[in-house]
């Protein structure tokens, strides 16, 4: 490694000291070099004072680690490594706790009542844009089974919904916690979902793809969430038509009454080239990559849904994203809406849980957030909620911005 590098900076070294040289010889300049190290010193203490409500929390417990990594995206090299070593040094992991918290938010009603769904299946969408689905009029046939599902009695296809942010790491804890995009504090506080559903005699399973494993010691916002649960499981594959095997596997050992299970998909995340398979270059074989990811995402949803109704006569299943995507480029950059533009599809068994149910979260701008997945899971799960702490939150539609900064959601919607 040393020879290899030597090559390069070996010749660089030379000419640089010649240049210097040079320029020594021929200019006489008094370099003081404690005034740039006064302005380097500076805009560091800008960057670290100047981060969001819920960054600055992060600070406040310990983990210093985002800030750091702020830091070295700005100043790459030596400031920037040195930076996070330090950070990390430092750190306290603030997401590593697997201790039950004891607190319900304030917007819960105690006690729950008895729960009336004996299994509650969430499935989390990755990266997906609702434009490219056709249950939404995608001018090519990327989700038929979704739109057959969905369509039946008990089923609903729900327009107009957003998600809370544009990074998994943000959206996912704003879904299954009470995480707002103004402070992380309720994550540490109040009790998860995950917490909720075992309060009320819930067995709880994490089911996810092996794209979205945790990595470590669970040290992500979603991870301290996950480690919660009863059961956690990834597949071996990476496609997510494997769930299904996944599901069924949990399904046919398990005979606890009453289950709640989250699954977490691969989706569209880019590359877009590992989201689907043969099967879905020969369904469609006219498309971009983007859309065969969608459509693999449709046959997922499939055998998942089959598996469902082979296991149970009284269900609720919910089928949504944790954030949308601007196709052929990301997500989490700038403030193009397409980054928050999500599918939200419902359907249950019970009749207590219908569309009715589902629009009455809807927002004052027109706009399901999901910010309010929380809500819906809360009363699915045998919780009532404080009319006026949902109706506050449900009216106050905003978004955590890829800026770390809090956004109305029609003000993003309004630039595009």
């Amino acid at each position: 490694m040393s020879k290899q590098v030597l090559i390069i900076a070996g010749p660089a070294f030379i000419a640089t000291f010649l240049i210097l040289f040079i320029f020594r010889k021929a200019i006489t300049v008094k370099f003081r070099p404690v005034i740039p190290l006064i302005l380097y010193l500076i805009l560091l203490f800008f960057i670290v004072f100047s981060q969001n409500l819920a960054e600055k929390s992060e600070i406040e417990r310990g983990n210093y680690k985002t800030t750091a990594e702020i830091v070295r995206r700005i100043y790459p090299a030596a400031l920037g490594n040195l930076s996070y070593l330090l950070a990390s040094y430092a750190s306290t992991d603030i997401y590593s706790s697997a201790n039950e918290i004891e607190k319900f938010n304030e917007a819960i009603l105690l006690p729950p009542s008895k729960p009336d769904n004996d299994l509650i299946v969430f499935i989390m969408g990755e990266s997906s844009l609702v434009s490219r689905y056709s249950t939404y009029g995608y001018h090519k046939q990327t989700t038929p089974f979704m739109t057959n599902i969905f369509s039946q009695n008990g089923g609903c296809i729900i327009p107009n919904s957003h998600s809370a942010a544009a990074f998994t790491r943000d959206s996912i804890p704003m879904t299954l916690s009470f995480n707002v995009p103004e402070s992380d504090d309720n994550l540490f506080d109040n009790k998860s979902i995950i917490e909720m559903a075992k309060f009320n005699h819930y067995k709880t399973y994490w089911l996810a793809s092996a794209g979205q494993q945790i990595q470590g010691t669970f040290n992500t916002k979603f991870g301290f969430i996950a480690r919660k649960s009863d059961v956690i499981t990834f597949t071996e594959d990476i496609l997510d038509i494997n769930l299904s095997q996944l599901l069924e596997d949990t399904l046919q050992k398990d005979n606890f009454p009453k289950k709640f299970i989250f699954v977490h998909l691969r989706g569209s995340h880019q590359p877009y080239t590992k989201g689907y398979d043969e099967v879905d270059k020969l369904a469609l074989p006219d498309v971009e990559e983007y859309d065969l990811t969608i459509h693999h995402t449709d046959r997922a949803i499939k055998a998942l849904y089959d598996v469902i109704n082979k296991y149970s006569n009284n269900y609720t299943v919910i089928y949504t994203s944790d954030h949308g995507e601007i196709v052929n480029v990301g997500h989490g950059i700038g403030d193009n809406v397409d980054q928050f533009l999500i599918p939200f599809m419902f359907i249950s068994t019970n009749q207590r849980y219908n569309c009715q149910f589902i629009e009455s979260f809807r927002g004052s701008d027109g706009y399901l957030s999901g910010l309010m997945n929380k809500y819906i899971l809360s009363n699915l799960l045998g919780y009532e909620i404080d009319p006026a702490i949902l109706n506050k939150e449900k009216n106050n539609d905003r978004v955590f911005m890829p800026n770390n900064s809090v956004m109305p959601f029609l003000e993003v919607l309004n630039k595009h």
